[in-house]
């Protein structure tokens, strides 16, 4: 009889042993993605918020590009906290390195686009 329960509990006891492992291997993953699902949330909120400091920052002249990216990051630092969004610095200081490449890429090519259709109305001027 004692043999019969010790061999029942042995049973259970390695049933919920595979079953836990079992479920811990579904949670980790989980828990993992609904991180990062929330990470790219918050760095999505900000990013809006990170266009138009950008824009700020742009229009101190006297500044190195160095001062107007803390400056941004400062106010992103505290836009973050005023709304409860949790803020990841390196992954903040990428999206504005992104942002200003962006629009480095596209003023230089609005300058050439600019050059090309006054040198083309060069070619149409008489006299």
């Amino acid at each position: 009889m004692l043999m019969e329960n010790l061999e029942q509990i042995i049973a259970v006891a390695s049933a919920g042993v595979g079953l836990l492992a079992t479920l811990t291997g579904f949670l980790i993953p989980l828990v993992k993605n609904v991180k990062a699902k929330n990470k790219l949330m918050a760095l999505k909120k900000l990013s809006s918020v990170l266009q138009s400091l950008i824009m700020d920052a742009e229009q101190f002249v006297n500044f190195s590009g160095e001062e107007k990216k803390e400056y941004v990051l400062t106010k992103a630092n505290r836009y973050a906290i005023e709304n409860n969004i949790p803020f990841d610095e390196s992954a903040v200081d990428n999206e504005i390195e992104k942002i200003v490449n962006l629009s480095k890429n596209v003023n230089v090519g609005l300058r050439t686009a600019s050059t090309t259709n006054v040198n083309q109305s060069d070619k149409y001027k008489i006299g």
